[in-house]
């Protein structure tokens, strides 16, 4: 029997085998190209395509669906057109234009039945844990996860099912702030230690640390909430991206944003650790009074120092 030559074993007359040898040039496959999108390829010179990077049935079912969707979160982080990652131009305003199309998303999950039911289900989850909601009003413009990742440069926090919540790590750590920074208060003290629990120090056991008696929801928006859009202009864009100090010739870049409106309603709950023990609710009393006092006077989210993130208490 005739033994196969090895794929690096020298020919008859002396040459090496040439892989690929015998196909047709190009891509070295067989059968016609592949049918790609040129459309990026502008000859206007205009960056990107006009719609989301998606398989060409998937694109078509979803230019037919897309009028209809009520999940903002799905469409903000998932279906950006590739012109809208490039950002707007003077001519043209894809980032601006698309952001309008998550905010039409918005208004239609908030006047849904699922924003209804979906709070009703919240106040059950929190009231069986012990908690006594109430409602804070924002002053001004509410912004969160500016720094998430995602398809554009400035992100926003939402939920699975499209909802701007407060995270409850956050809440817990502006209650937190507003009890340490401006009543002065610490871990030396027992209603601040069982309100928030401590970590081990360096050098202490890990025995040593224990959890907050406490649990803070996310705080979810009543009904009718809204999105607005928002611009900041950094006018130092070499200088903040590490190219050059910041000179006065650099040009500024207005960067479009997505912000809660003024006038939007949260519901806030603060609710009891299974197995800790507040009788007489006391410490959610105390706990709940230093955040309405936080949200007030330190703000929540993102560029607080600029007025952003500001509430007033309802109840």
């Amino acid at each position: 029997m005739r033994e196969r030559p090895r794929p690096d074993q020298p020919r008859g007359n002396g040459r090496p085998p040439h892989r690929g040898a015998g196909r047709p040039p190009g891509d070295g496959r067989s059968g016609p190209p592949r049918d790609r999108d040129r459309s990026a390829e502008r000859p206007d010179g205009e960056r990107g395509r006009p719609h989301p990077l998606l398989p060409s049935t998937t694109r078509t079912f979803w230019s037919s669906a897309r009028a209809h969707v009520t999940n903002p979160a799905l469409l903000f982080d998932r279906f950006a057109p590739e012109a809208a990652v490039f950002g707007d131009r003077t001519d043209a305003t894809p980032r601006r234009d698309f952001l309008r199309e998550v905010i039409a998303a918005a208004e239609r999950l908030a006047r849904s039945d699922l924003a209804g039911h979906l709070l009703a289900r919240w106040e059950a989850t929190v009231r069986a844990a012990g908690a006594e909601p109430f409602s804070v009003e924002l002053e001004s413009r509410l912004v969160t996860g500016l720094g998430a990742h995602g398809p554009l440069e400035i992100g926003f926090r939402f939920d699975r099912l499209g909802f701007p919540v407060l995270p409850g790590s956050g809440l817990k750590g502006v209650a937190r702030a507003y009890a340490h920074l401006v009543e002065r208060r610490d871990e030396s003290e027992p209603d601040f230690l069982a309100v928030f629990g401590r970590v081990p120090r360096s050098g202490e056991a890990h025995e040593v640390g224990q959890a907050g008696a406490l649990v803070f929801f996310d705080g979810y928006p009543e009904p009718g909430w809204r999105l607005e859009l928002d611009v900041m202009t950094p006018h130092y864009p070499d200088y903040y991206s590490g190219k050059e100090p910041p000179t006065p010739w650099q040009n500024p870049n207005p960067v479009t944003f997505l912000a809660v409106a003024p006038g939007t309603r949260y519901r806030i709950a603060i609710g009891l650790r299974q197995g800790a023990s507040d009788p007489d609710g006391r410490l959610r009393a105390l706990a709940a009074e230093w955040l309405r006092k936080g949200l007030a006077q330190l703000g929540f989210g993102a560029k607080t120092t600029s007025g952003y993130g500001v509430f007033r208490s309802r109840e």
